[in-house]
């Protein structure tokens, strides 16, 4: 069940990595220019509507915005594959993936990152006397999953 559960953080964390590193991209394209706000579009001018990978950024200029979004992108892609699994590697993903969110890593990218990094400290955790897919039914029907009665405390 581990094994399964970290896969999924895994690539769920890699996606998003990937999505931010390509939002840095077209950042950095905009070139040494000041946003007009804390949200932006990676894509610029001529660009309208939601397909232009709205974001934001408390950086004031669209090219370092980039550069760092591209280089926490590359983190988030980095420890998602390689560290996840490790004692606190989910509560390091989420808050790599937030600071992705400030430096204009997008909205879809972080949101992905915290739900891959949720996903990763729960990769260690068994639930006791069951298995995850039968615990409800097993509680309703009294047993602790192995087909012994519970026992009352």
């Amino acid at each position: 069940m581990a094994g399964a559960t970290r896969a999924a953080a895994s690539t769920i964390g890699v996606v998003a990595g990937l999505i931010g590193f390509y939002h840095g991209y077209n950042e950095t394209l905009q070139g040494n220019s000041t946003p007009s706000g804390i949200m932006i579009n990676a894509i610029g001018p001529p660009c309208q509507g939601s397909a232009c990978l709205p974001a934001m950024t408390v950086i004031p200029n669209f090219f370092v915005t980039g550069v760092l979004a591209i280089i926490f992108a590359l983190i988030v892609l980095a420890w998602a594959a390689l560290l996840v699994q490790r004692k606190n590697g989910g509560l390091v993903l989420t808050l790599l993936s937030i600071i992705l969110l400030l430096v204009g890593g997008g909205f879809l990218p972080p949101a992905l990152g915290i739900i891959a990094g949720v996903i990763g400290t729960r990769i260690k955790r068994q639930l006791r006397g069951a298995d995850f897919a039968t615990a409800p039914f097993s509680s309703a029907c009294g047993t602790d999953g192995s087909g012994e009665p519970l026992q009352r405390r």
